[in-house]
């Protein structure tokens, strides 16, 4: 079974983490207007990174609620 406390955060993951890359995506953008290079290729694979755990996020997101909806029913009484 899998607990509330686990799925609220892999939620609150599956929320902020498309801000985070947002921003840092933002930010690399401006750093490259800026005509620093390096640090808009360091950012942009920052937010790779964050994409990648985005994905990661969701997918074990879905596979915890499938466990949680076939375990046993909850006690309502």
């Amino acid at each position: 079974m899998i607990s509330r406390r686990v799925l609220l955060g892999l939620v609150t993951a599956a929320c902020v983490l498309p801000v985070a890359i947002t921003v840092v995506v933002t930010v690399a953008w401006l750093l490259a207007q800026m005509h620093d290079a390096a640090a808009a290729a360091v950012l942009d694979r920052v937010a790779l990174a964050i994409g990648i755990l985005w994905v990661i996020d969701l997918i074990v997101l879905v596979v915890a609620l499938a466990i949680h909806a076939l375990g046993p029913p909850d006690d309502e009484g």
